[in-house]
């Protein structure tokens, strides 16, 4: 009889777990309420390749009651190749680059840079997994997704978030603040019962009718203010660290190295945001601090300046900017698991003109502008040098300027800058963009304008800028709007030509020279990039390379009767300064027979008869 009780009250028990169990199964089979992925499968042009979903930040907020960011979709191939390093760059904002976008932040400039340096027998794929509002904990639920597409090496800089970022203990996105209770849930949320809970759940949720349009820094946050010797704080930082201990641990399992790196943010130019966010508050110790540190600055004592404004921003009771215990947390990390680490705080100090970092590389108060977002790539590059992942050293350039960014892009920037100060923490009124005042110049503002306010693509603005410089004959600015296009999109192949022809008018001929090179292999219409390549080593005296360009121009079906008879023209010319008088009569000839009417062919063919 006890053993019938026994048998019917675990029965009883499990009869809810397997009817969960059905319920798991059913969804599964019928492939409905998965988890948003963090990659999709794509086929272009019959290669696969892996994408990274926009929608990913789906998984975290909800897009009833906030603005959810978006990751860029960015491809690389399924099959990775034998010589391809590839590398992850994961974090919050800095890492996606906010307030600018494409070509500026880090991992496109690190891109870049490794592209430049002379590494014949290695391919590069730098991928941004950057994500606004996010802090370690999203880091932690990624890390298993990441690993399976076989990274080379991941890059790490996070931090900044661990107060209001998602499940940060001062976010209104909250499982508590038991960081091992949060990563349960995460890996709950895997499944798809739980997801079709989540999703009735969200149906539910209504936003609050608001006359103000607000950014996702003010919807994510629960507590406004954390004091500095609150329990709030000291939490945030057990959890950082033990997130860091489940990812660099993964890592380590899967033998995947990882670079990370200290934070940096702007301690000149951003007075505390408990002062911002409520003017009143000038007695706070933050304040007292920061106003001490300018004051030093002042009497030409930066060094006593930089403890003064560091220690302002560690008391800041609205923690947006990382404190020094972060990095403290991040170099002991680096230490115990025996990683590098990028002294990123040391080095935008060494490159403020005043040792204090602020607006010099700042566009707010933690967020890099190009400047400073060309410099963490040059400084990630440097510890991938000393770790020997490179085939050959790569030397960053020595201009220290941005690559491929232009007017534009900071102005785009500037005008989202312009968003965030207008609310909290920084201010809190209706943002009026009329009343914006652009930074580089009107017509640019236009532009920018344009592309932000009115869902316009990134390529077709900076299209609409170089038409704008083409216009006022400014050829060198159109210039670099079409170089920044194709380093994006180098798959429009009309930017090429558009790029040749502005390069050719300055007389650019290496400019020529390499934007046709990178052209032929993405073009079946091959004719005219031969023949403007030959064109370049006609002038810079390469006669044998420019005649053997013009013979493969002269091949292509694509070219109409004009651009045929002017290559062949040109072929004749090149002929005689070859010497090769005969060879160039017989050009000359064949030239006149199919164009009876071209005089300038009639007349230097008579003239080498006679």
């Amino acid at each position: 009889m006890k053993n019938k009780k026994l048998i019917f009250g675990i029965t009883a028990a499990l009869l809810p777990l397997v009817f969960l169990a059905i319920v798991e199964l059913s969804l599964w089979l019928i492939d409905a309420y998965p988890q948003v992925p963090l990659f999709i499968e794509v086929t272009e042009n019959g290669k696969d390749f892996v994408q990274i979903n926009s929608q990913v930040g789906e998984r975290y907020f909800n897009k009833n009651l906030m603005p959810v960011p978006n990751l860029y979709p960015q491809k690389f191939t399924t099959q990775k190749g034998k010589n391809t390093l590839r590398i992850f760059c994961m974090g919050g904002s800095t890492t996606a680059g906010f307030p600018y976008e494409m070509t500026v932040p880090f991992p496109q400039q690190l891109k870049f840079l490794l592209n430049a340096a002379d590494h014949p027998d290695q391919e590069f794929e730098v991928i941004n997994l950057g994500l606004s509002a996010i802090n370690s904990f999203t880091v932690v639920d990624w890390i298993p997704e990441v690993l399976k597409h076989e990274p080379d090496l991941i890059l790490l800089y996070m931090g900044h978030n661990e107060f209001y970022g998602a499940y940060g203990t001062g976010s209104t996105i909250s499982f508590g603040n038991n960081a091992r209770i949060t990563r349960a849930i995460l890996k709950l949320q895997k499944l798809r019962l739980v997801q079709l809970i989540n999703a009735t759940l969200r149906k539910l949720n209504k936003p609050p009718a608001s006359t103000i349009n607000p950014t996702l820094m003010e919807k994510v946050i629960a507590d406004k203010f954390i004091p500095g010797n609150s329990v709030l704080r000291m939490k945030t930082q057990e959890n950082f660290a033990s997130n860091l201990d489940v990812i660099l641990g993964a890592c380590q399992s899967a033998g995947v190295p990882v670079i990370l790196s200290d934070l940096v943010s702007n301690i000149r130019d951003q007075i505390p945001l408990d002062v911002t966010s409520n003017p009143s508050n000038t007695a706070s110790h933050a304040h007292e601090l920061y106003l001490k540190g300018l004051n030093e600055f002042g009497q030409g004592d930066t060094a006593t300046a930089y403890i003064s404004l560091s220690r302002a921003m560690n008391a800041d009771e609205v923690p947006f900017r990382a404190n020094n215990f972060i990095n403290e947390i991040l170099h002991r990390k680096a230490i115990q698991f025996k990683l590098p680490i990028v002294n990123m705080e040391n080095a935008f100090r060494h490159a403020s003109k005043t040792g204090l970092p602020g607006h010099d590389l700042f566009c707010d108060h933690l967020h890099p502008n190009p400047l400073g977002y060309h410099l963490m790539a040059r400084q990630f590059l440097a510890t991938i040098n000393g770790a020997n992942f490179l085939s050959g050293k790569s030397k960053a350039p020595t201009s220290g300027r941005p690559l491929f960014v232009t007017n534009l892009d900071w102005e785009i920037g500037s005008l989202r800058i312009f968003k965030l100060i207008n609310r909290w923490p920084f201010g809190n009124r209706e943002v009026d963009y009329s009343e914006y005042s652009a930074s580089i110049d009107e017509n640019t503002g236009r532009i920018a304008k344009s592309f932000l306010l009115d869902h316009h693509i990134w390529g077709k603005a900076h299209s609409e800028m170089a038409d704008f410089y083409l216009d006022q004959a400014d050829l060198l600015h159109a210039g670099a709007e079409f170089m920044a296009i194709l380093e994006m999109y180098p798959e429009k192949i009309e930017y090429y030509g558009k790029l040749v022809d502005n390069a050719m008018k300055t007389q650019q001929w290496e400019l020529v020279k390499q934007t046709c090179l990178k052209a032929l292999p993405r073009t079946t219409a091959k004719g005219m990039f031969y023949f403007n390549l030959a064109l370049a080593h006609q002038e810079s005296g390469d006669l044998k390379q420019a005649i053997t360009y013009t013979q493969r121009a002269i091949e292509a079906p694509e070219l109409t009767r004009s651009q045929s008879a002017n290559i062949y023209f040109t072929y004749a010319l090149l002929l005689l300064d070859a010497k090769k008088n005969m060879d160039a009569i017989l050009v000359l000839e064949a030239l006149v027979a199919e164009v009876p009417d071209f005089v300038q062919a009639q007349k230097l063919l008579q003239r080498l008869k006679g």
